[in-house]
C-alpha cells in the first residue's frame, strides 16, 4: 500500500539539508518518523516538527498551536527554508498552514505544500513538494524574449543536475555514485544533485547547468519540465536501467551536452 502524500514530502525534506518541514498533524500521525529511523536506519530524526494536537485541542485554537510550532521550529533549527502543510487528518480542520506561517513573517522562504491527502499518494506528494521548492527557490533565468540562452564558454566542461533521488529511495545513494561516475567518464560535471544532499541555496543554482538528468521521473519529472520552460534546460527521458537503456542514456546525454560519446560506447563493446 502506498503512503499518503505528506510522507512523500517528508522524503524530500529528509533527503535535503537546511530545510525544515512543519506538519499540522494530530497525535497518531507522527508514525512517519519510523520509516526513516527504523527502515532507512538514519541516525537522526527527519527534519519535521509536528503540531501533535489532541482531541481536547479541537475545542480551542489549533491555528495558534501551528503558529507556535512553526516559530519554535525556526528558533530551534534555524533552517535556510521551511515547508509547511498538513497530514491527512490535519487537513480536515482547514487551518491553512501556509497563511498561518506567512503571518509569522519569518526571515526565510516559507513554502506551503498543499497535498490532497485523500486523492493522492506518496510519489505525487514527493513530486509536488520538489516542484514547489524548485519553483520557489530556483528563480527564473529564462533569456529575454528574442534571445537564446548563452552558449557554454569555450573550454568549460558541460554541466548537468541530477534530479529525483530522495530519502527512503531504493538504492538512490548508489545510483547517484554510479551516474556521477559515468557522467565524469563522459566529460560532464554535476552541478547540483537534488533533492538528496541539496540545500535550499543549492536549488538556487539549478539554472546554472546546461541540462538535467532525471533519474526518477515520478519525483523529478514535473520540476524538470518547469526548469525546461523557465531556464531553457532540456532533460533526459531515458532511465539507465540495463545495458541497452544505459547505452541509450549515454547517447541521449551526449546529444544534450553536445559532445561525442562514441569512444565511451565503443569501449563498452570491447
Amino acid at each position: 500500500m502506498k503512503a499518503p502524500p505528506h510522507v512523500g514530502a517528508m522524503r524530500v525534506a529528509t533527503g535535503m539539508k537546511g530545510l525544515h518541514y512543519v506538519l499540522h498533524a494530530p497525535q497518531g500521525d507522527t508514525y512517519a518518523d519510523l520509516l526513516f529511523t527504523m527502515i532507512e536506519r538514519r541516525d537522526q530524526r527527519p527534519p519535521v516538527t509536528y503540531t501533535t494536537f489532541a482531541a481536547r485541542d479541537l475545542g480551542g485554537d489549533t491555528a495558534e498551536l501551528f503558529k507556535t510550532a512553526a516559530q519554535e521550529a525556526y528558533t530551534r533549527f534555524q533552517p535556510q527554508a521551511m515547508i509547511v502543510g498538513a497530514s491527512c487528518t490535519g487537513s480536515l480542520i482547514q487551518d491553512d498552514p501556509g497563511g498561518l506561517a506567512r503571518a509569522l513573517n519569518l526571515p526565510i522562504p516559507v513554502i506551503a505544500i498543499d497535498l490532497p491527502a485523500y486523492q493522492r499518494k506518496e510519489n505525487w506528494g514527493a513530486a509536488e513538494t520538489f516542484y514547489q521548492l524548485v519553483r520557489a527557490l530556483a528563480g527564473p533565468s529564462m533569456p529575454a524574449p528574442g534571445t537564446s540562452k548563452p552558449s557554454r564558454p569555450e573550454g568549460r566542461r558541460p554541466t548537468c543536475n541530477l534530479l529525483g533521488p530522495s530519502a527512503l529511495g531504493f538504492r538512490h545513494r548508489d545510483d547517484i555514485a554510479e551516474i556521477t561516475q559515468l557522467l565524469g567518464k563522459l566529460g560532464i560535471d554535476v552541478n547540483v544533485t537534488a533533492p538528496m544532499g541539496a540545500t535550499p541555496a543549492d536549488l538556487a543554482r539549478l539554472g546554472d547547468a546546461d541540462f538535467n538528468v532525471v533519474l526518477y521521473p515520478e519525483i523529478a519529472g514535473q520540476a524538470a519540465s518547469w526548469l525546461q520552460r523557465t531556464c531553457d534546460q532540456p532533460f533526459t527521458k531515458t532511465i539507465p536501467i540495463g545495458v541497452t537503456a544505459t547505452r541509450a542514456f549515454i547517447a541521449e546525454v551526449g546529444d544534450l551536452a553536445g559532445i561525442d560519446v562514441n569512444a565511451v560506447l565503443d569501449s563498452e563493446d570491447r
